[in-house]
């Protein structure tokens, strides 16, 4: 079978070109040097011309063309986390929706430009209103494949009651996802592994503890790889290290809890060892990021992106080679 390949094809005299070929290499093997300048500043400036034309594929090739890649969108929507996934293959996702679920919001302003009407996966790390809020919008406006959460309840709460509600009443798939599963997100090339969440039903009206709540998981494509970490603080850091070790070696970290003093510890980020690190964070009175975390980041070689100083961030891994056959092969 021949292949082919989306390149262009000269449609030049083959005997001429192999004639002034071998007329190039007689002449600057016997030529003395110093006319070599000269005779190829001649014949470069009467060289006509040729336009190369795309040549059509054969109607039995295969074709080699680039595979949609991984686009990750680390949105700035205020103080809170939302992230937009293009994923391999088509599909697409979303891990949290920010404070705002307002139809003139920064989540729904993105999803508008981007004519959105979809979202194939939906995360909620953890029920805090600064991840979940914006997920209202998406729910009512928006058709949903599944839905990913945790069984913590945040006590004393109503909201993150309501929108599980909504979702159920939707009669979308909802999904508990437990250390260790891989997620199937039908996205060729992608491999997505659970860290650590809380599949199994509780109640708490703390925060720590709905933050250690958090669906904590790596997602690989490619060589490439982001950790994804939702509110995770010291606590659940130090019991990944321990469980997972060299396994947490990520490209891209999402940092924790919005660069938290609680977050981003040494012996963590020393397993992780992240080139990047996005920080999604926005006005607010916590003092997030402090210092002392973002003094741990660039001590473990990090790049720091903010939302507040960037604006929206993108992370981006390109589609591998693929084979498309063509009809009649």
């Amino acid at each position: 079978m021949r292949l082919a390949f989306r390149n262009p094809s000269a449609t030049i005299n083959r005997k001429a070109v192999f004639s002034a070929v071998f007329f190039l290499l007689s002449f600057f093997h016997f030529a003395p040097p110093a006319l070599y300048a000269q005779a190829y500043n001649q014949l470069n400036n009467s060289a006509p011309a040729v336009e190369i034309p795309l040549a059509p594929a054969p109607d039995n090739a295969t074709l080699y063309t680039l595979a949609p890649g991984l686009n990750v969108y680390f949105l700035s929507v205020g103080q809170g986390d939302s992230i937009y996934l293009e994923l391999p293959g088509g599909k697409n996702a979303l891990i949290d929706g920010g404070p705002s679920g307002a139809a003139d919001g920064p989540l729904a302003n993105f999803l508008t430009a981007k004519k959105i009407t979809k979202i194939d996966q939906v995360v909620l790390t953890h029920p805090h209103s600064d991840h979940y809020n914006g997920l209202r919008y998406v729910f009512s406006n928006l058709t949903v494949g599944n839905f990913y959460d945790t069984r913590i309840d945040n006590k004393g709460a109503t909201a993150d009651n309501t929108l599980r509600e909504q979702v159920k009443s939707l009669g979308i798939n909802t999904i508990y996802p437990a250390a260790g599963d891989h997620l199937d997100w039908s996205a060729p090339g992608l491999d997505i592994k659970v860290f650590s969440a809380c599949s199994e039903p509780a109640s708490s009206s703390k925060s720590e503890v709905i933050n250690n709540c958090s669906i904590n998981f790596k997602l690989s494509y490619l060589g490439s790889s982001l950790l994804f970490t939702g509110d995770t603080e010291g606590a659940v850091e130090e019991k990944l290290v321990k469980q997972y070790g060299a396994e947490l070696k990520s490209d891209v970290l999402k940092v924790g809890h919005h660069g938290s003093k609680y977050s981003s510890g040494k012996a963590f980020l020393e397993a992780v060892k992240p080139s990047k690190a996005y920080i999604e964070v926005g006005r607010n009175n916590y003092g997030h990021p402090t210092q002392g975390a973002l003094e741990r980041l660039k001590a473990a070689g990090a790049e720091i992106f903010r939302t507040d100083l960037d604006d929206s961030l993108a992370f981006s891994v390109p589609g591998s080679w693929q084979v498309v056959e063509l009809p009649g092969n």
